[in-house]
């Protein structure tokens, strides 16, 4: 079990601590009452002094019965649900919650992930099942024994008819307690009704604010993000406009490169040139001699 994460209790878990109903046993009660909406998994093994298996199963149980909630995830990471998986479209409301019955329709929970909403929607409709369940078989009991005391009742009065005066005043005092009684259940009910209204709302403000706070962290990521790549863009353009200075200059470099070698060829060239005029001319003078000195002999 993820040990990051926070469990709270619900409207039946409320009640079942707040009326000491002893539904559960010893060890469930315990724990129950260690949940708060504050202490992870971790917590309640170093308070239940239970090994993390036990305290595992402990907690599945009082999940399936609807005593208790995942509230949130102290890690902040995806594997775990954590207090966004309480922020989507669909909404689940606890069977005890009695604020439904001042605002009805109200929105308590959400999911933002599908399969949660998938999950949450066959739980509730398997919760729905038990739930109409359990009160056609409570309704059918409570017939049995409204039969049953009716008929108790009828021969309890065929017995006590003659003594009918002299319980009347015990009879009253019996109503005027069961009454009082009554009363005290009422506001006892009202004061569980408040309670639980307070913890529903502290547990939205808990969910506004951790919405509000992945909001910031978002927006802020994502400034930082724009202000990297802007940087990346400035320096990429920096190095691009290095790149095509340093381009320029090879080119400027290449071309006078290219001049200079022109002009020692065309250099060369006309070196190249004159000596052959200067060779030619030298043939030509030694060509003449030559032949004027054939000429001369020619002549003696």
């Amino acid at each position: 079990m993820n040990q990051k994460i926070v469990y709270s209790k619900t409207g039946k878990g409320v009640l079942e601590i707040k009326n000491k109903a002893g539904k559960l046993s010893r060890e469930l009660a315990r724990v129950l009452g260690l949940v708060d909406g504050k202490s992870s998994v971790a917590d309640l093994v170093a308070k239940s002094k239970l090994s993390d298996a036990d305290i595992g199963r402990v907690l599945k149980q009082l999940e399936d019965q609807g005593y208790i909630k995942e509230f949130s995830s102290l890690s902040g990471a995806s594997g775990a649900r954590s207090s966004s998986s309480f922020s989507g479209s669909s909404s689940y409301v606890d069977d005890l919650d009695f604020t439904r019955q001042l605002s009805p329709g109200k929105r308590v929970y959400s999911s933002s992930q599908a399969e949660t909403r998938a999950r949450e929607t066959a739980e509730r409709e398997q919760a729905e099942a038990d739930a109409k369940r359990k009160r056609d078989e409570a309704e059918q009991k409570k017939k049995n024994q409204a039969a049953q005391q009716a008929r108790e009742e009828a021969a309890r009065l065929a017995r006590i008819e003659a003594e009918r005066k002299s319980k009347e005043a015990a009879a009253l005092k019996a109503k005027q307690e069961a009454e009082r009684k009554q009363q005290q259940q009422a506001s006892e009910m009202e004061k569980t009704t408040r309670d639980l209204a307070k913890i529903l709302e502290a547990e939205r403000q808990a969910l506004e604010k951790s919405s509000r706070q992945k909001k910031e962290e978002q927006t802020r990521r994502a400034k930082e993000e724009n202000e990297r790549r802007a940087k990346e863009d400035a320096e990429r353009k920096s190095r691009e406009e290095e790149e095509n200075k340093q381009r320029a200059k090879e080119e400027a470099e290449r071309k006078r490169r290219e001049e200079e070698e022109n002009k020692r060829r065309a250099k060369e060239e006309a070196e190249r040139k004159r000596r052959e005029e200067e060779e030619r001319k030298q043939r030509e003078e030694e060509e003449r001699k030559r032949r004027e000195e054939e000429e001369r002999k020619q002549r003696e």
